[in-house]
């Protein structure tokens, strides 16, 4: 098992035993705990679950979207991934969520992602290599506020690290593919700046379980745990090699 996986898991245990009940928009109730963190190491391989299947069409098609500033879910209707579609209106719209802030933030024409990786190559020791998510001014406009809200990044020698935090996670459902798409945004900003993917450090502020997950959490942390996969990166295109893992283990999502 992997160091991720061994935090990850711990994570879980922690929500189960030690979270807090605490009510919740979705009516569904949840057990939480106060600033979690997980630790990912690049170098020890991709960091996918490996005690349940996960599947790269999912992350693959949430980074283009997120990447490309799109605020339609249409992408991921013609994937056939279905994780925006109940919170989506009748036309598909979320609204200025997420990658739209990052390529155009406030609809000001704000780049975040270009100016970050001009920033990398032009002053690497500066610590104003940031993206912010998070814009009270747009929020009533969106069908979902952003939970990763604020990514940071050092250059430490050809190394390049990355910092992120998120206000709230899902445990179970989200957080998963939440650290697949960091490692992916990570992978490719340190392509674009001849740099090496090393780290990403992410806190929770708000680190939960949901009642109606539980069987399906424990089912999980029964299971046989593998190595990560190994992975090529290279020109955009991400490669999973040996992806070793058990069943697929689904819970309802609390909308």
């Amino acid at each position: 098992m992997t160091k991720y996986e061994a935090q990850y898991k711990e994570l879980l245990w922690k929500c189960m035993i030690n979270g807090v009940y605490r009510k919740d928009r979705t009516n569904v109730g949840c057990l939480s705990i106060f600033n979690a963190s997980l630790r990912i190491n690049l170098n020890e391989g991709f960091p996918l679950l490996t005690g349940r299947k996960m599947f790269q069409k999912t992350f693959d098609t949430e980074f283009d979207w997120f990447m490309n500033g799109e605020t339609n879910i249409q992408r991921f209707k013609d994937a056939g991934v279905k994780i925006w579609d109940s919170w989506a209106d009748e036309n598909g719209d979320l609204g200025p969520v997420y990658g739209y802030q990052m390529r155009n933030f406030n609809g000001a024409g704000g780049d975040q992602l270009q100016a970050v990786i001009t920033s990398l190559k032009n002053n690497p020791d500066s610590r104003r290599h940031i993206i912010s998510l998070w814009n009270p001014l747009q929020l009533h406009q969106m069908a979902l506020p952003p939970c990763y809200l604020y990514f940071q990044f050092f250059v430490e020698q050809d190394r390049l690290n990355m910092f992120v935090v998120q206000r709230s996670g899902d445990i179970f459902l989200g957080i998963p593919y939440d650290v697949a798409l960091f490692s992916k945004i990570l992978l490719y900003i340190a392509e674009e700046t001849n740099l090496k993917a090393n780290y990403i450090d992410i806190q929770i502020v708000d680190a939960h379980v949901y009642n109606n997950q539980h069987d399906a959490i424990r089912k999980y942390l029964d299971q046989e745990t593998f190595q990560a996969p190994d992975y090529i990166y290279k020109n955009g295109a991400l490669s999973l090699i040996n992806y070793n893992h058990g069943p697929v283990i689904t819970a309802k999502v609390a909308i």
